[in-house]
């Protein structure tokens, strides 16, 4: 069969069919938290993506306070998804050969030892910023296992009428986690010390740890990846994005230009709210947090009425108008305006990664769900080298101009999108 012939083929079934996506005419906003199993995983959703946050935020003014580089302060918060580039297919290929439960609980054990050793030695007060580039590294590198697994089992623990809601779902752990994370790192930094951001953040990890040991996965199928080689595994993974399903390439894309251009803002916020603003961390911490409103607010719409037709359309239009919300605070010195902004950011960001999340997983069979998302996620790996080239344009220019540099790219993008990616933009 032609490749695509093929596209067309897998994408028919799960796309048309409105319930496998979660579309429906009621109201059902948590539908999917019906199931236990994805009750306790959507917990320590919540929890991870807190300490995920709380780690952002507070890598990025710790380095700020120690260099005064927004290039250094962006990479720190940036490089805990660089090994994601060495190590997330491989994520993928044991994701779909061993207990994902299992994978990630171990990680998380990891992740919380590393993350109380880190505090204590902010504590001591002889912390330097080759350790919190160091911290940021390895901390990747169990994310980098997490994610994908973790993603992988949003699926395996609903059945497939409540899969969008769950992907809603999930995606508010992420977006509410942005608005109390930025908060509470905000706070946490000038009032009591930095150092008790990364006590939360162990203690987060070790509660999301701890609640995935009663959780099972009753829709997870019948795996045959260990019936291979794990390089052939790896090879089916690659084949099957490249030549069996084009559509999702295509997606991925598109996620690219999300990845480099709306993905590192938060980083590069502690350089925007001092150089631009003239504001100190707790006016940054409300300025991410007002990215967690929108995000929020996109979530609950989506979670509420399901997913409208021409969800294609609904990814490229989101991120057409979340560029042109970059552009306009790369503009702006009035709080209110960026506040605004990055609200606007929020609705357009969480839109389009839910959007195309449950696009991708509709069109997977579960054989196959670690390899591509792992493959899907290898993008979020960029964001170290888009953080590093965004800050180097800030120390060499200005903060308004590197942001109206990346804005103008990414919105030429989305309308070269627009125009190229018929079959992705009549996506129902």
């Amino acid at each position: 069969m032609h490749p695509i012939d093929q596209d067309k083929t897998s994408l028919a079934a799960p796309v048309k069919n409105g319930a496998s996506l979660g579309r429906g005419p009621r109201i059902r906003t948590f539908s999917s938290l019906r199931s236990k199993d994805f009750r306790l995983l959507w917990v320590g959703n919540v929890f991870e993506h807190m300490a995920l946050w709380l780690q952002l935020i507070s890598l990025s003014w710790l380095v700020w306070s120690l260099s005064e580089s927004a290039l250094q302060s962006g990479l720190a918060a940036g490089l805990r998804g660089l090994p994601t580039l060495v190590i997330g297919p491989w994520a993928g290929v044991i994701a779909d050969r061993m207990d994902r439960r299992q994978l990630v609980m171990g990680a998380q054990v990891i992740h919380t030892g590393l993350s109380i050793v880190f505090a204590i030695l902010v504590a001591s007060g002889t912390v330097q910023v080759w350790h919190a580039m160091l911290y940021a590294i390895v901390s990747g590198v169990c994310f980098g296992f997490i994610m994908p697994a973790r993603q992988a089992l949003i699926v395996n623990t609903v059945p497939p009428e409540d899969r969008g809601n769950a992907f809603a779902l999930s995606a508010m752990t992420v977006t509410s986690n942005r608005l109390i994370g930025g908060i509470l790192g905000g706070l946490l930094i000038t009032t009591v010390g930095i150092q008790w951001n990364f006590f939360v953040e162990g203690a987060a990890y070790l509660v999301t740890g701890l609640l995935l040991i009663p959780m099972r996965t009753p829709y997870r199928e019948v795996s045959t990846a260990r019936q291979s080689s794990v390089l052939t595994n790896l090879k089916d993974g690659l084949s099957y994005v490249w030549k069996d399903n084009r559509i999702i390439l295509h997606l991925m894309v598109m996620n690219f230009v999300l990845n480099m251009a709306f993905i590192p803002i938060p980083a590069l916020l502690p350089a925007y709210t001092t150089a631009v603003l003239q504001s100190e961390a707790n006016v940054g911490g409300y300025l991410l947090a007002a990215q967690g409103v929108g995000g929020v607010t996109a979530t609950v719409l989506l979670a509420s009425l399901g997913f409208f037709r021409k969800k294609g359309l609904l990814t490229m239009l989101a991120l057409l108008i979340g560029s042109t919300a970059i552009l306009t605070l790369a503009q702006s010195h009035w709080l209110l305006l960026s506040l605004a902004m990055l609200i606007v950011l929020g609705i357009c960001q969480t839109t389009f990664i839910v959007t195309n999340q449950v696009l991708v997983q509709a069109m997977v069979p579960d054989d196959l769900r670690g390899r591509v998302t792992s493959l899907y996620m290898l993008e979020f790996g960029l964001g170290p080298v888009a953080i590093l080239f965004i800050g180097l344009l800030m120390d060499l220019y200005s903060v308004s101009g590197a942001l109206t540099m990346v804005a103008s790219a990414s919105l030429a993008a989305a309308l070269c999108f627009l125009l190229v990616f018929r079959r992705v933009r009549d996506l129902e």
